[in-house]
């Protein structure tokens, strides 16, 4: 039978400090509050798999050694005394750490799950740091798995793979009795903080304004008009596991010289706007504003949310497609902006009572990958194998939740699968029109590939034909 003893580990950081919390910090802040009293709904728990040698010691000390590198993870927050939002470093304090030893007959799964489910309904004082737990379970003494749950305020989905590989790298070397690699040098919350009030800072800003203003001056007021249902939101996920759009999803991103994420957003904005009857389509889009070196091995929420909008004029959707990559990456460079500001733009966009809908979202968190080699043979995806794969298609309810009218989350945690996660407000999409939706996604990816014929052969290398990291929780 597991059982776990619970463990306070000091740390010791390189200084304590307070200063203005940073853009993208205030935007989660704000998310959470719209939450209470379930805070929770924003911690993100994570974990890696150990090799079965070293100690929980081991484990522990590499923890301390991770709070104290990371600002971002021994950082509280609260309002000053103009109301303002404020990060606060603390050098020193305590974190907690469970240690479970594991028997012959528990699962190290099941155990870490019910660890999750826990931290769930056990959310963060966000005036306390360090806004980060660890566990470790250990069979015949040896640790075989961590994990963690540490606070959206506190990292993105970026920084949390950056904190799982440092975690692994760090053990080794502890486990192996090697000097711990150095951290690597990013910039620190705090140092963000400073930029964004610099000249260019605000001039980032300023550009991101006016950026926000043309999205939603061109955005339609709603993609889902009013049909009546439930008063309150009453919303549903499904998640779609296919290996047809996993083969898809390439082929057409090298005939079409996009990226593959720009392949899914692009089927995704056709499906929606011809639901609406529309001419264009925006959604929100998630980004890691980690184009600046400086912070791309940043610990660290640094991702915002950027509306993208998508016309859908023409029969070609290649064409849509190359407007789509257009686009991303004119959103993805206004990703900086103040969230207090744009959340003024949004609510006067259209007039007092008139609000413009951005309730949609699409969120690829697949990692950044290259795509195939330009010369390869896209031909062995043919038609045929193509339906021969949505055979073992299985579309079926999911656990996901968000806040939204309309939120897609692509996955590709299981090598040569896709999985997308649709949730949906019952007033927009009713449970089998989510499934419905799921199954027209790769319905139409596999006509697309079946239509482009040898002409669109494989793309040269492009501009922005890597796919982009839309990186966020």
């Amino acid at each position: 039978m597991a059982a776990f003893v619970r463990h306070r580990i000091p740390f010791a950081g390189r200084r304590s400090v307070t200063a203005p919390a940073t853009c993208a910090q205030r935007h989660i802040w704000n998310l959470m509050q719209e939450q209470l009293p379930d805070a929770a709904f924003y911690d993100v728990c994570y974990w890696v798999a150990l090799p079965g040698r070293g100690t929980a010691r081991d484990l522990l000390d590499v923890c301390a050694e991770l709070v104290a590198r990371h600002e971002s993870l021994r950082t509280g927050f609260h309002r000053d005394v103009d109301g303002s939002l404020v990060q606060q470093v603390v050098n020193a304090a305590e974190f907690e750490a469970e240690v479970w030893a594991l028997g012959p007959q528990d699962d190290p799964d099941a155990v870490r799950e019910a660890w999750e489910r826990r931290m769930r309904h056990t959310p963060f004082d966000p005036a306390r740091a360090p806004l980060i737990r660890f566990m470790v379970t250990v069979v015949d003494g040896a640790p075989v798995l961590a994990a963690f749950c540490v606070s959206h305020l506190a990292v993105d989905l970026t920084a949390v793979r950056l904190l799982a590989d440092e975690m692994t790298r760090l053990f080794d070397a502890r486990a192996a009795g090697r000097p711990l690699p150095p951290a690597v040098p990013a910039r620190q919350p705090v140092e963000q903080a400073q930029l964004e009030q610099s000249p260019r800072g605000r001039a980032l800003q300023a550009r991101a304004r006016a950026y926000w203003c043309r999205q939603l001056d061109a955005a339609p007021a709603t993609l889902f008009p009013d049909r009546g249902g439930p008063a309150s939101p009453v919303r549903y996920s499904a998640g779609m596991n296919s290996r047809a759009a996993a083969l898809a999803v390439p082929v057409l991103a090298r005939r079409w010289r996009v990226s593959t994420s720009v392949v899914l957003l692009t089927v995704v904005a056709r499906l929606l706007g011809r639901r609406a009857g529309l001419p264009s389509c925006t959604l929100r889009l998630l980004t890691a504003n980690r184009s600046d070196p400086d912070v791309r091995g940043t610990v660290a929420n640094l991702h915002t949310e950027v509306p993208v909008t998508i016309a859908l004029d023409g029969d070609r959707a290649e064409d849509i497609a190359r407007r789509a990559l257009a686009a991303c990456t004119a959103a993805y460079a206004n990703g900086l902006y103040d969230p207090d500001d744009v959340a003024r733009l949004i609510a006067s966009a259209r007039g007092p009572g008139v609000p413009v809908d951005l309730s949609y979202c699409f969120n690829d968190i697949r990692e950044e990958q290259a795509l195939p080699d330009a010369g390869e043979d896209d031909e062995a995806v043919s038609g045929e194998s193509l339906r021969a794969a949505m055979a073992d298609t299985v579309v079926a309810p999911d656990e996901f939740e968000e806040g939204e009218t309309f939120f897609i989350v692509v996955d590709d945690e299981v090598p040569g699968w896709i999985r997308i996660v649709l949730n949906a407000d019952h007033r927009a999409l009713t449970p089998s029109e989510v499934h419905a939706f799921l199954r027209d996604i790769e319905r139409l990816l596999v006509e697309y590939v079946e239509n482009t014929g040898a002409d669109h052969g494989p793309a040269a290398t492009v501009g922005g034909a890597g796919r982009f990291s839309a990186a966020e929780l």
